[in-house]
């Protein structure tokens, strides 16, 4: 058996060795012991509150060193662990104040910057911060856990772009860091890169199998790729791990709903709920969860706890305003809405020297540049506010997404369209697309309806496709998927099989799917249904087809929207829980006057929408 060491020396250096070593409890155990011979020595009380700090006793560690500093006020490192502790402690204040004095004894020391930068973070003194970061950077260029906090801070600030380069610096001085390899996945899911989050959280948990951080991103990207029921076996493994994760229930819910189980997602969330009951985001779950219930009012309740836990809280505002909009309630929703602006996903409202439009001023003789946001779909459906624009007296320069440039060519003889990327070389004023509502106060009674359209498909396009298409018939497009890679893809879009009983020998039947999923294939070719696909090459093509046709039945997709501003007669089926667009419990639109809205009873049940079509088309 090893001797115990038996003078103070010995003592220290083996508490020393088991600090250094990382065995933090043996190591405050060891200070704790010698403390009670030498209680004002210097070195055993620093030591000793690194120790009982790294053993989870922060307030002792506190202490001892705040008892080292009294002794020894000169000792700069002393004011960085001083000053660490206090912030493990959610002390920022006093944090900085004592890592002050440690840069006036030594101005260059890295790990006094360091801390002082990871304070000021806490205290979102977000351009302080980076300023201390790069102070600590430029004393020691490899300091990892400096380039990891510094490109937090710059994630915080928005800057996300910046903020990855800076993790991969981290990850580079540090490759084996399972956590420096969660912070890359968690930046490349916010700037919507989640395919590459696959392989490098499949890196973090070779290292670490138990790290919940890396599943969560790993389900984020599943999610967002379309992969549903990986997602949720993903989270649930983190949820073995940690049965307390309230991000993993949180998780776990939106997995189920996009798997279309909203009754179990709701329990899920109400898990997360009882959880952290004081937590703003497992309010704001529960009520995302209730509004797939079309439980909407509740869900507003619920945003509005969320937000009083965390004000200004841009997702809570963001899915508080959706569910204004789905109620009909126009005027608090369309102001709501502008709350995406705070998300930075979007493209939303640009900034130029001009200023921006939000109806407070006539726009009579003003020059006013309108541009594209969000999705195709989006642009369709909200052009038609550029001719109210146009109709008020502005000079409208209006752009848009690149595969519309043809589309809307012709679109009205006062508004000038542009592209995805370009803007006027002078303008006075700007406005992005989905703010036109509320800059023109638009309410339910007041939606722009045009009765026949606002859109026209090339005539040359329109004269061609009616030449391809069998005549004396009734023709009726159709649209049965989305994309693939849209967030609520499994929700919205449906097998082509389910359609099989619509299809007749009397109606021309035509595809309108620009592409066609490997597992409708064999369905496609077996039913009748005219594929015209390759002869689709952007959406003028598909409108002119559309111009030719009597009827278009689509899911929520572009083509809807497309079938609606030509002013076709539609037909769209709809998921039980909504977008916003199509509100509650109606058949018809008030933004296209020939649409007829078929919804799901219950969550999945499209067996029922296909049914009513079927009555529907009969004679």
């Amino acid at each position: 058996m090893r001797e115990a060491p038996r003078t103070p020396q010995q003592q220290f250096a083996a508490a020393l060795a088991l600090l250094q070593g990382q065995d933090f409890a043996a190591a405050h155990a060891a200070f704790q012991a010698l403390l009670k011979r030498q209680p004002r020595n210097f070195d055993m009380l620093h030591l000793g509150g690194i120790a009982a700090v790294q053993a989870g006793h922060a307030e002792e560690g506190v202490t001892l060193i705040r008892r080292a500093l009294a002794i020894n006020p000169r000792h700069a490192d002393a004011y960085s662990n001083y000053g660490s502790t206090l912030i493990r402690l959610g002390r920022y204040d006093e944090a900085l104040s004592s890592l002050d004095r440690g840069l006036a004894l030594n101005p260059k020391a890295p790990n006094l910057h360091h801390n002082r930068g990871v304070a000021l973070k806490r205290l979102k003194r977000l351009e302080e911060a980076i300023l201390a970061f790069d102070r600590a950077i430029a004393a020691q260029p490899d300091h990892p856990e400096a380039q990891n906090e510094r490109a937090g801070a710059l994630m915080d600030h928005g800057k996300l772009a910046d903020a990855l380069a800076g993790y991969e610096r981290a990850l580079s001085l540090r490759p084996e860091s399972a956590g420096f390899m969660v912070n890359v996945a968690m930046v490349l899911c916010l700037l919507g890169r989640h395919a590459e989050v696959l392989p490098m959280t499949e890196r973090a948990l070779r290292i670490k199998p138990d790290d919940t951080g890396a599943r969560i991103a790993r389900t984020e990207a599943l999610l967002s790729l379309g992969q549903p029921a990986e997602g949720l076996a993903t989270i649930d493994a983190a949820l073995k791990i940690n049965p307390g994760l309230v991000d993993g229930y949180l998780w776990r819910s939106k997995a189920l709903i996009l798997l279309g189980h909203p009754e179990a997602a709701l329990a899920a969330a109400e898990t997360a709920r009882q959880l952290a009951p004081q937590n703003a985001s497992a309010q704001r779950g529960y009520g995302f969860a209730l509004g797939h219930l079309n439980r909407v009012e509740e869900a507003l309740a619920a945003y509005d706890l969320a937000l009083t836990l965390k004000p200004n809280d841009a997702d809570s505002l963001w899915n508080r305003a959706l569910a204004l909009l789905v109620l009909g309630c126009f005027e608090e929703g369309w102001l709501a809405y502008e709350s995406r602006n705070l998300r930075g996903r979007d493209v939303t409202a640009r900034k130029y020297r001009a200023p921006l439009w939000c109806g407070e001023q006539p726009v009579k003789d003003q020059r006013l540049y309108i541009y594209w946001e969000q999705g195709l779909g989006d642009t369709i459906q909200f052009a038609r506010y550029a001719l109210l624009a146009a109709a008020a007296g502005a000079k409208v320069a209006f752009s848009v997404q690149d595969p519309l440039l043809r589309l809307f060519k012709d679109f009205a003889p006062e508004v000038t369209v542009i592209g995805q990327n370009e803007a006027p070389a002078e303008f006075d004023l700007h406005c992005p697309l989905m703010s036109l509502p509320l800059a023109f106060s638009t309410r339910l009674a007041t939606v722009p309806a045009f009765e026949q359209g606002y859109l026209t498909a090339p005539a040359e396009d329109v004269a061609r496709w009616d030449q391809r298409l069998p005549k004396g018939r009734r023709r009726i497009g159709l649209v049965w998927s989305g994309s693939q890679t849209h967030a609520n893809d499994t929700n919205r879009s449906l097998a082509l099989t389910k359609l099989l009983p619509l299809f007749t020998p009397g109606d021309v039947w035509v595809s309108l799917q620009k592409e066609v999923r490997d597992a409708d294939r064999a369905a496609l070719e077996a039913s009748g249904i005219m594929d015209v696909s390759a002869e689709l090459g952007d959406f003028a093509d598909t409108a002119a087809l559309i111009t030719n046709l009597d009827l278009v039945i689509s899911v929520d997709t572009s083509v809807a929207h497309l079938a609606g501003a030509l002013g076709k007669p539609t037909w769209v089926m709809l998921p039980f829980a909504p977008d916003f667009r199509w509100l509650l419990d109606r058949e018809d639109s008030p933004w296209y006057p020939k649409m007829r809205l078929f919804r799901q009873g219950r969550a999945g049940d499209w067996d029922g929408v296909v049914a009513r079509i079927g009555d529907a088309l009969r004679p």
